[in-house]
C-alpha cells in the first residue's frame, strides 16, 4: 500500500490505531515496518543526569498534570533526549504543568524502564521505549523486573533507519563483499551480543547467504568503528541518523539501507529490497509509555496530545532534523506492533542460541 503524502485523520481513542504516514522509507501498513534506531545494548551502570525543565500555564492545574511535575525517563542518551526534549516542550504547552526529562542510563535502556514500571501509575512518571528495552530485553536478561507487556503504551512518534557498513578502501559494494565471502572468512561486528545492531546484522547474514562469519562485539560503536576502518572487521549494521556523517566524510561506505525507500540522508544508497534483499525490515522506534495500570481517563489525554504533537508540522520538522523519520503510532496500536517484534526478535535470539543473563 502506497503512502499518503499527507498524514491522514487519527482516532483520540487511545486503543485504536493510526492511519499516519511517516516520511520517506517507511510503509507503516507492514506491521513490523516502522523502523526506529538500533539502539546499542550497553550493560554498565546507570547514571542520572540533571533534569531539562519545560513548563507551561496554558491549562488549569486542577486537570491533569495537576500541578504536579511529570517526570519523563530517558534511558539511551544521546539524540534520545533531544526527542524527549522537543517531546516534554510540547506536552508542557498543551498540557500546562511541569515536565522534567531526566536520564537514567544503563543496561540497553532497561535501568531506565525498570525504575518506570515501580512507579505510581498516575501519570506523572513516563519512560521513552525503544526495541533493545521492551522487544530484545526479555529474551536477553533472565530476571528482567519488569514485564514490557504489562506497560502502558502511549504513543511511538519517532522510527529510524538502519545502514550496512564498510571500508570503503577494501570494499565498493555488496557484490564485492559477497564475493569476498565466497574467498575466506568475513567478521561483522557489533557493539555487545545480543545487541539490536547484533541482531540487525545477524539477520542480514542470513539474508545474504554468507556462510561462513564471526560476531566480533565491542565494547561501543566508536570501537566498532575503529576496527572497521582498520581491517579487523568487514561490516557491521549501524543506525543512518548516528553513521550518515561518517558516511558523508568518507571515512566509512554505505552499501544498503533498510525502508521501502531511500534514506533522506543517505539519497545515493539503494535499499535493502532494491538490491534483492528480503527479511531486513528492522524497526527502530522511539515511544513513550507509563507503569502497568494506569487510569484510563490519563491514558486517554496522553495518547490524544501525543497525537496531537505528532502530527504538528513543527514536531515532524524537528524529528527529521535528528536524522529519524516522523510517524503516529497510538496505543493499543504501539502496543501490538511492539509485542510482535518481540516475538520476531525472540525467534532470532532463541536461534543464535544466545542465553539470558
Amino acid at each position: 500500500m502506497k503512502r499518503p503524502d499527507r498524514p491522514g485523520p487519527l482516532s483520540n481513542n487511545a486503543g485504536s490505531s493510526s492511519s499516519a504516514a511517516p516520511q520517506k522509507g517507511f510503509d507503516m501498513s507492514h506491521p513490523l515496518s516502522r523502523r526506529s534506531a538500533i539502539q546499542n545494548i550497553g550493560i554498565g551502570l546507570a547514571s542520572v543526569a540533571a533534569p531539562t525543565i519545560w513548563s507551561g500555564n496554558s491549562v488549569a492545574q486542577d486537570a491533569y498534570p495537576g500541578g504536579k511535575v511529570v517526570t519523563l525517563i530517558s534511558p539511551f542518551g544521546s539524540s534520545v533526549d533531544m526527542f524527549g526534549r522537543m517531546v516534554t516542550e510540547q506536552l508542557s504547552k498543551r498540557l500546562g504543568g511541569t515536565f522534567i526529562v531526566e536520564q537514567k542510563l544503563g543496561a540497553g535502556g532497561t535501568i531506565g524502564t525498570a525504575y518506570v514500571s515501580r512507579q505510581k501509575p498516575d501519570g506523572h512518571t513516563l519512560a521513552i521505549v525503544g526495541s533493545s528495552s521492551v522487544s530484545i530485553a526479555p529474551h536477553i536478561y533472565k530476571n528482567l523486573p519488569y514485564r514490557a507487556q504489562d506497560l502502558t503504551y502511549l504513543a511511538a512518534l519517532m522510527f529510524g533507519q538502519s545502514v550496512l557498513l564498510v571500508a570503503p578502501e577494501k570494499i565498493k559494494s555488496l557484490r564485492e563483499l559477497l564475493e569476498l565471502s565466497k574467498k575466506r572468512s568475513l567478521n561483522f561486528g557489533s557493539p555487545g551480543v545480543g545487541s539490536g545492531m547484533h541482531l540487525g546484522v545477524e539477520r542480514f547474514t542470513a539474508a545474504a547467504g554468507i556462510a561462513n562469519a564471526v560476531h566480533v562485539p565491542f565494547k561501543s560503536t566508536e570501537a566498532l568503528t575503529v576496527a572497521l576502518i582498520a581491517g579487523d572487521i568487514d561490516y557491521y549494521i549501524s543506525v543512518t541518523s548516528v553513521s550518515a556523517a561518517l558516511v558523508k566524510s568518507g571515512r566509512l561506505a554505505a552499501l544498503a539501507v533498510t525502508g521501502d525507500s531511500r534514506s533522506p540522508d543517505l539519497p545515493n544508497v539503494p535499499t535493502f529490497t532494491e538490491i534483492g534483499l528480503k527479511d531486513m525490515d528492522l524497526p527502530i522506534f522511539y515511544g513513550l509509555v507509563g507503569p502497568p495500570g494506569m487510569p484510563e481517563e490519563i491514558t486517554a489525554r496522553l495518547v490524544s496530545t501525543l497525537q496531537a504533537i505528532g502530527e504538528a508540522p513543527d514536531f515532524r520538522a524537528a524529528v527529521t532534523r535528528t536524522g529519524n523519520v516522523p510517524a503516529v503510532m497510538l496505543g493499543n496500536a504501539f502496543k501490538d506492533f511492539v509485542l510482535a517484534d518481540m516475538a520476531r526478535q525472540g525467534a532470532l535470539i532463541k536461534k543464535l542460541g544466545i542465553e539470558p543473563q
